[in-house]
């Protein structure tokens, strides 16, 4: 091969490379950067602190209790994943008529702007006026009305409900073009040996979307690390900090403390969070695989 053959591979990536680089890694290492000064973003006047950004965020008890709330998002973020799958073995197994519009119908709700997710939503959860309590009152079941986004022992669930409805039709897209891959004669091969239904699942359907499985929590696990509009939108951390995420404590301290290089830390923290775990995960699937 010759020496502009060789090349060619690179030219073809270089585009993508760049936009890559200039658009995260560049205001990545930034960020990383200014987590070491203390600067109100206005005047030009920067101060080094070195790792005293670091060492306040260790102390400070809200960035923790954000943290918590990403852990506890984190946990919640397993049922759209569970009921993706199931949808996607239900349209795989349907037949085809009507399939293509359920499928449109079902990943409708991850398209729509974050905006008018959180707006439908709040209206659904609106403790006077909101569908929810008006249905519960309608049945019968008024002692179960609640002000959903009002009360801090319930409203991060309300929000990580209202998240998961959005996302569980991206599970649901990825887990179809999985099994679309997975050879047909396996299961016919395992029907004539006698297995169940549920063991067809278990045994051929399951080991064959490993692969597509880790991408969907892989994907899942940093959508929910990264939160921010949703919980933005519909209760900017409050009520009492109970929603309080990393993102929104980012924004709380980069943005109306205006303490740039604090929430700078902060968001190195985040990065942190998510290539440890990212890295953890993939060597646990390996080690089992």
């Amino acid at each position: 091969m010759t020496r502009s053959g060789r090349l060619t591979p690179y030219l073809f990536i270089l585009p993508a490379a760049a936009i890559y680089g200039v658009f995260l890694l560049l205001p990545l290492g930034q960020t990383a950067v200014m987590s070491f000064w203390k600067w109100d973003g206005l005047t030009p006047d920067y101060q080094w602190v070195g790792l005293d950004n670091y060492v306040r965020m260790l102390g400070d008890e809200s960035v923790w209790s954000a943290a918590l709330n990403n852990a506890k998002w984190v946990v919640l973020a397993v049922f759209p994943i569970i009921i993706g799958l199931a949808l996607a073995v239900a349209l795989q197994q349907a037949r085809p008529t009507g399939r293509t519009a359920y499928r449109a119908i079902y990943f409708l709700p991850y398209v729509l702007p974050t905006v008018v997710i959180a707006l439908a939503w709040g209206w659904i959860y609106h403790p006077t006026f909101g569908t929810l309590n008006s249905t519960l009152r309608a049945i019968g079941l008024g002692d179960l009305t609640q002000n959903w986004l009002g009360d801090p022992n319930i409203a991060l669930l309300a929000l990580a409900t209202a998240a998961n409805w959005a996302g569980y039709g991206f599970c649901m897209t990825l887990f179809l073009a999985g099994l679309n891959a997975v050879d047909p004669s396996l299961y016919d091969a395992a029907k004539v040996d006698g297995a169940s239904a549920w063991q067809r699942f278990r045994y051929v359907t399951l080991p064959s979307i490993a692969n597509t499985t880790n991408i969907v929590v892989l994907i899942v696990f940093i959508n929910t690390v990264r939160v921010f509009d949703i919980v933005f939108v519909l209760t900017a951390g409050g009520p009492a900090g109970s929603t309080e995420v990393l993102g929104t404590k980012i924004y709380r301290e980069t943005y109306q403390n205006l303490d740039i290089g604090y929430g700078s830390a902060i968001a190195m923290f985040m990065v942190f969070v998510i290539l440890v775990m990212t890295v953890v995960y993939l060597r646990t699937r390996e080690r089992r695989a």
